[in-house]
């Protein structure tokens, strides 16, 4: 994971690639949950939190092009 200062430096293809990795990260997180594979429910709400942050600078980051 990226900070925010790191995040906004970065150019709209490598967003896009990191939310498309955080995606996959969310649907696994998700699906080991339900499957009773892992406990570790916290890293649902943290990847959706950093998507929105991502889909967030995306946004700004395309509005100044």
């Amino acid at each position: 994971m990226f900070t925010l200062e790191e995040l906004r430096k970065l150019d709209a293809k490598k967003l896009e690639a990191e939310i498309e990795r955080v995606k996959k990260d969310l649907f696994k997180a998700r699906f080991e949950l339900k499957a009773g594979q892992s406990k570790a429910n916290h890293l649902v709400g943290k990847n959706k939190k950093y998507l929105a942050q991502l889909k967030t600078i995306l946004s700004v980051t395309k509005q100044q092009q």
